[in-house]
């Protein structure tokens, strides 16, 4: 009988090619979640940096996601020219938007840089997400996508690590610390000139007329498409806010320091990881939907918990599972998004998702921005939507099943 460990380990062989790209996609992703992660983290010194109202703030981080629409373009292209040209060019883009917001001097400024950061890391996501699932065999793409998760989680982990040692070292800490995300960034560069282009990619190329062909797989798939569409937008109203105002509420509301929101955030995630690759396993399993759902069911009961939760236990604990469950949740939807449309129109329907996530999540946090024009607290504002997610989860339950799909 398979031990637990053995239970983790990918259901079907993976080639060297494919740890290679892991290792090339996942440098993405760590850069891409570290500048995420300390934007997250860094809400309140920039409030308290540029005299910004929870207001401001509020609209700053609503406006600093919709980056991700325009990326939404370059993820259209990447099925006519193909997948490794915008991912090798979408971090010099990234790099110069990381100096930019290091260096902004007023709200404009730094909204338009985090605009600009979160476009360049969203082409790196998506474009991440469609390589890899090309290229790992059919029943171990979960897990490589879980692994693909872990990856950011590094990112995430260095973000908090450096945050929580030096946010609190002077008024401006979080200036070079921003910037300090373009440097390994840059070094991935050589890694991505090494990258051969997708293989699903060149193969249906090849076919002819590529135009014609994914308005035929458009028309055909447009249902189950749809569906994904609507699950990811309420997958994503109640949680964007949920997770990014974690520090805002911590700090502003409960008195927390730089350095206790640094060690919650590092603990709970390092434990909460667990979801990455137990959901990516579980997911190639037991199937993509059923993990989803009970990701997200978990994810709602543990994000309640760190609002509503008045110890540090209690909220440590809630945070946890709140994680745990996001992370299992994320990694099973990012796979039925790739597996539900044939290869010509991945990178679109990546594209389609995401201009779906980023609605819902700019309305979740429009929501929560609105009721703290009202004299809600934040984190008062945030539980007020958080219900939305048993619409999602309920959505999740209508989405067909794509377990063991090939490419």
């Amino acid at each position: 009988m398979p031990s637990f460990l053995d239970r983790l380990k990918p259901a079907e062989p993976v080639g060297r090619d494919v740890w290679f790209l892991l290792f090339v996609v996942g440098t993405a992703f760590m850069a891409s979640r570290y500048d995420f992660q300390f934007t997250t983290l860094a809400l309140p010194k920039f409030q308290a940096s540029l005299a910004l109202t929870d207001k401001q703030v509020a609209d700053i981080t609503a406006i600093a996601k919709l980056g991700a629409i325009p990326a939404v373009i370059a993820t259209f292209m990447a099925d006519r020219i193909g997948r490794k040209p915008l991912f090798l060019w979408s971090i010099f883009g990234f790099c110069a938007a990381a100096i930019m917001a290091a260096l902004a001097q007023g709200p404009i400024a730094l909204t338009t840089a985090l605009f600009l950061t979160r476009f360049f890391t969203m082409v790196d996501e998506l474009l991440a997400v469609v390589l890899l699932v090309e290229a790992a065999p059919p029943l171990a793409r979960g897990w490589m996508i879980g692994a693909l998760s872990a990856c950011g989680a590094l990112g995430d982990g260095l973000a908090l690590t450096l945050y929580g040692l030096f946010a609190d070292s002077s008024p401006d800490a979080w200036r070079w610390l921003y910037a300090a995300g373009a440097l390994p960034a840059l070094l991935t560069v050589w890694w991505r000139m090494k990258m051969p282009e997708s293989r699903t990619f060149e193969a249906t190329r090849s076919e002819g007329d590529l135009t014609a062909s994914q308005i035929r797989a458009l028309r055909e798939v447009w249902r189950p498409a749809a569906l994904v569409f609507v699950a990811a937008f309420l997958f994503w109203v109640p949680l964007s806010p949920a997770l990014s105002f974690i520090p805002q509420h911590l700090q502003a509301g409960q008195g927390w320091s730089s350095g206790q929101v640094s060690g919650l955030i590092l603990v709970a995630g390092t434990v909460g990881l667990i979801g990455t690759f137990a959901g990516g396993a579980l997911a190639d399993r037991f199937g993509r939907r059923t993990v989803a759902v009970g990701g997200t069911v978990l994810a709602g009961i543990g994000l309640a918990g760190v609002y509503g939760g008045l110890s540090g236990g209690v909220i440590m604990a809630s945070y946890t599972l709140g994680l745990a469950g996001w992370f299992g949740a994320s990694v099973a939807l990012k796979a039925l998004m790739a597996e539900t449309v044939p290869a010509s129109v991945r990178g679109t329907m990546a594209g389609l998702t995401e201009i779906a996530n980023t609605m819902g999540a700019v309305t979740g946090i429009t929501l929560v921005g609105q009721l703290a024009g009202a004299g809600q607290s934040i984190g008062a504002g945030t539980l007020t939507v958080l219900p939305v997610i048993g619409l999602a989860a309920v959505a999740m339950l209508l989405l067909r099943e794509t377990r063991g799909r090939s490419a």
